[in-house]
């Protein structure tokens, strides 16, 4: 069941008593066997009707244990609704468990199910049913995923976050990125996130479930699998651009890196929960870019329209034209590595014949890790460390969140909701705001960083005092370059505004500088009477003359190192859409350091960010297709203040823009 336009299924569901437009945030789950049809060809109807009923029971039942309440079904489909995300993500992977147990236990036909999750604010119809992008994105996930694969969309991963599976589950729920896959229907690729689960490592494992992973040869093929994935993802994470730090497509490329690299060395103390061939499947991309970078001067013509083709198709064009000008060096450390071989073209897993079996374990010394408690809660506050504030503030906040539980996303929000200028205050000051509870709120920026380096946060601090010494001068300078080097927030700080901004916009929002409000008769700017960052007043300009509201609208602010600030255009009442042009220029020069993202109501839907080109961007049809945009400009330079003039212009589209106002005057609102 791809569409969940066709058909009216099995009926619809109870007709609630009061019938409200739009619903509380719900997460939509599709499920269809894969082969369905075929199975019918070659097996007949009976055949492909048991695989229903089968199909049927086990979706059922778990869907009435996860808290589900099925929507509609139609012939191999279900479409359900869950409250909770979490238990949408719980019940699909407890579906594809149940459902390969059974083909284990069975000589016959196998069951094959797909399922695609996605996570918004429908719209509830009077009948009970849900319409609306949100379902539409979940059908279209869902048609994408594979036999046995739960796919979902950055909303719910967001979301939902990490995940702990019960004890007699054994497992940890991972997020691997698929990348932006085109799904029809949608004129935006959306970035689509599979969901794999893995044994965590308790000091008194579960029992294990028969799987066919358990034979100690392909058990043995996976680990060295494992080394070999974590070695050449290493080595993209050590990739560098000689020209730019900050180069968006290798920190893409360089993101995924880091989340497989971490699921992997999760995962790869006991071998279980994946086979050898998914993991070279996963790293292949890692490798034919390594192959790229490394062999560029010795390749066929033949190898080489091989390796573009496919290092394009998931890292995109421009990552390929860089690599091919010999414009990406690998450094480790700051230091460039030592020369490795590069990976073969077509690299084979040999699996050893005779593993050597592993040793028993001994219950008087349990493996690190050894419970999920141990392995999330951080070492506690280093005392010496409340010398420097910032740092002593961001990380006790860290070290409660972390185990706690709590998604990031929802963190984020709440975090946000309270300090909506966060990002606009330098983390090494912020200390000095909001009676130092501002400071705090960096556990966000702190967990990126971990996430980017896993392990970073544990030694950082004693590496610093190894370095300089407790002086609260000299410590507070030597944690923030860690930070910033080692740490990798140099190359990353534009990914952690995004990953920011896709979450927290437009809902609780960002304090903005300034503003612009488009109504079919009036144009309202608004600005802020102080200069200081976080002041909740504002000023207002309503403008009729349609001269003046087409005229350009020119921000000029300057940002602190590894700041962010924000602006905005939004529709109030309009008949006829708009279109809104942006740009932004520093020291008169094109710059794209400002994300983007228009947003289509005023409550949950909006784009994936994209970064300003440097010639400029148009988003189209204000009013009808968008409720407004948001523009984050971001100053990733560690040490300098930057400045930089954000151009706006709202238009009626395909109409030259009027001539200037008065009220474009070069800078706008001084900052």
């Amino acid at each position: 069941m791809n569409e969940h336009t066709q058909g009216e299924g099995s009926g619809p569901r109870a007709t609630p008593e009061v019938s409200v437009p739009l619903s509380d945030t719900i997460t939509i789950f599709f499920s269809d066997i894969r082969g369905f049809t075929d199975t019918t060809e070659e097996l007949g109807d009976e055949v492909a009707n048991e695989l229903v009923r089968e199909q049927d029971a086990i979706v059922r039942s778990h869907i009435e244990a996860y808290g589900g309440d099925v929507v509609k079904t139609q012939g191999d489909g279900f479409m359900v609704a869950f409250k909770a995300t979490r238990g949408a993500i719980l019940c699909a992977i407890a579906i594809q468990r149940s459902v390969a147990q059974k083909n284990r236990n069975q000589s016959g036909p196998r069951i094959a199910i797909g399922i695609g999750i996605n996570t918004g604010e429908p719209i509830r119809q009077e009948d009970g049913d849900y319409i609306g992008g949100t379902v539409n994105l979940a059908s279209r996930i869902c048609a994408a995923a594979g036999p046995g694969q739960i796919l979902v969309a950055e909303s719910t991963r967001h979301v939902a976050g990490r995940i702990e599976l019960r004890r007699s589950d054994g497992g940890v729920v991972e997020y691997l990125d698929r990348g932006l896959q085109p799904l029809k229907g949608f004129p935006e690729p959306k970035r689509l996130f599979e969901v794999t689960w893995h044994p965590t490592a308790f000091g008194d494992q579960p029992a294990p479930e028969p799987t066919p992973s358990a034979d100690e040869s392909e058990i043995a093929a996976v680990k060295v699998a494992v080394l070999r994935a974590i070695n050449v993802l290493t080595r993209v994470l050590g990739i560098s651009h000689m020209d730019d730090p900050a180069f968006p497509a290798l920190l893409e490329c360089q993101a995924k890196a880091s989340e497989l690299r971490v699921a992997f060395s999760r995962a790869g103390s006991d071998g279980r929960g994946l086979t050898a061939d998914r993991i070279l499947e996963n790293i292949k991309p890692f490798e034919d870019l390594l192959t790229l970078m490394l062999e560029r001067d010795t390749l066929t013509d033949e190898r080489w329209a091989q390796l573009d083709t496919a290092v394009a198709r998931v890292f995109g064009r421009t990552l390929v034209n860089v690599a091919a000008r010999g414009r990406l060096t690998i450094t480790l450390a700051g230091k460039s590595a030592p020369p490795v071989a590069p990976p073969p073209p077509q690299p084979v897993m040999e699996r050893p014949k005779e593993p050597e079996p592993a040793p028993a374990p001994v219950p008087a010394a349990p493996a690190p890790r050894s419970s999920v408690a141990a392995a999330l809660a951080p070492p506690p506050l280093d005392q010496r460390a409340t010398v420097v504030r910032w740092w002593a503030a961001g990380y006790a906040a860290w070290s409660q969140w972390k185990p706690s539980g709590l998604a990031w996303s929802h963190a984020l929000r709440a975090e946000i909701g309270r300090f909506p200028y966060l990002l606009s205050i330098h983390i090494r000051t912020a200390a000095d705001h909001d009676d130092g509870q501002l400071a705090g709120g960096y556990f966000l920026l702190l967990e990126h960083v971990e996430n980017v380096s896993p392990g970073f946060m544990r030694t950082v601090f004693d590496r610093a005092v190894a370095d300089v010494g407790v002086d609260s001068g000299s410590l507070d300078r030597r944690l923030y370059e860690l930070l910033v080097d080692d740490g990798r927030l140099r190359e990353t700080y534009a990914s952690f505004v995004r990953d920011v901004i896709q979450v927290a916009v437009p809902t609780p929002g960002m304090w903005a500088d300034a503003g612009i409000v488009e109504h079919d008769d009036s144009t309202t700017l608004v600005s802020r009477p102080t200069r200081g960052v976080g002041d909740a007043q504002e000023e207002s300009v309503r403008l009729t003359d349609p001269h003046e509201r087409g005229a350009e609208r020119r921000f000029r602010v300057s940002l602190e190192p590894m700041t962010t600030r924000f602006f905005y255009v939004k529709s109030g009442k309009l008949k006829t859409p708009r279109d809104v042009d942006v740009r932004l220029t520093s020291e008169a020069a094109p710059s794209d350091r400002a994300w983007y993202l228009s947003v289509r109501d005023s409550l949950s839907g909006r784009s994936d960010p994209k970064l300003i080109p440097t010639a400029g961007a148009t988003i189209p049809n204000l009013g009808r297709d968008n409720f407004g945009v948001w523009i984050a400009v971001f100053n990733p330079n560690p040490v300098e203040v930057v400045t930089y003039e954000l151009t706006m212009t709202v238009r009626q589209p395909r109409q030259q823009s009027a001539a200037r106002s008065v009220f474009a005057r070069p800078g706008g609102p001084a900052r």
